[in-house]
């Protein structure tokens, strides 16, 4: 709340001694909650990558929030608000090694009603501003995830109507190609993501798309290209349109 006072004392060396002595006379619970006004407010979340990469092109899970009236697609996941804990009372118990991850299973079943594997960490993301959600900084780790009963099953159920968004904040969820993100409206931090941070960790899931395919391929392989390309928009065409927010 009052961060700026804090980044305002810290530049006056003389103030922030004399801030510093006062500071430690203050009650344990005082302090606390001083620090709770001074300090950066930051929103910490967990995001799912889920990528099948036994196709091709991979093929990202992404879902539409029903409350973004833009960025409306992304990554599914959640902020760790709901960690239970007190941190105004003392515990004994130790939180489990896993607690970010514990956090993210139970957003992932309890919005998209399906159970998850995640794999590993990809990257650590400290955003301080995103033009959809203007607000608290953001922190969010993003974990390489998979269907827990594998993706064929996964996909058998998706296109059966056995699975389906289990929370009002998702309006659907779909298997997209990398190829095809520039067709969606994605949260713009998802959509870096995916599209620059991603090919650092996993290059061959480097995002190309149709256009960029037909205008690389070398002379021999254009003609092959192009069919491919407009094999693929006839599939593109018989399926649903993706929803676009303005």
């Amino acid at each position: 709340m009052f961060a700026w006072l804090t980044r305002f004392i810290e530049r006056h060396p003389d103030l922030h001694r004399f801030t510093l002595r006062i500071w430690r006379a203050f009650p344990p619970r005082l302090a606390g909650f001083a620090k709770g006004l001074l300090a950066r407010k930051w929103l910490v979340g967990a995001v799912a990558v889920m990528i099948d990469d036994t196709t091709w092109p991979a093929e990202v899970l992404l879902v539409e929030h029903s409350y973004r009236p833009k960025g409306a697609w992304g990554l599914p996941g959640g902020s760790l608000e709901s960690t239970p804990g007190d941190p105004g009372r003392p515990r004994d118990d130790a939180s489990s090694d896993d607690v970010i991850e514990s956090a993210l299973r139970r957003e992932i079943s309890e919005e998209l009603g399906i159970e998850i594997d995640v794999m590993g960490l990809l990257r650590i993301d400290a955003i301080p501003f995103i033009p959809e959600e203007p607000g608290p900084y953001r922190l969010d780790f993003y974990f390489r995830c998979a269907p827990r009963d594998g993706f064929i099953a996964f996909r058998r159920s998706l296109a059966s109507g056995q699975v389906t968004p289990g929370s009002p904040e998702i309006k659907q969820m779909r298997l997209v190609p990398l190829t095809d993100l520039s067709r969606y409206d994605l949260f713009s931090s998802d959509a870096r993501f995916l599209t620059t941070d991603l090919p650092r960790y996993e290059p061959r899931l480097a995002v190309v798309s149709r256009e960029d395919r037909m205008q690389t391929a070398p002379t021999g392989q254009t003609r092959s290209a192009r069919r491919l390309a407009a094999s693929e928009t006839e599939l593109a065409g018989s399926e649903d349109e993706p929803r676009h927010r303005g």
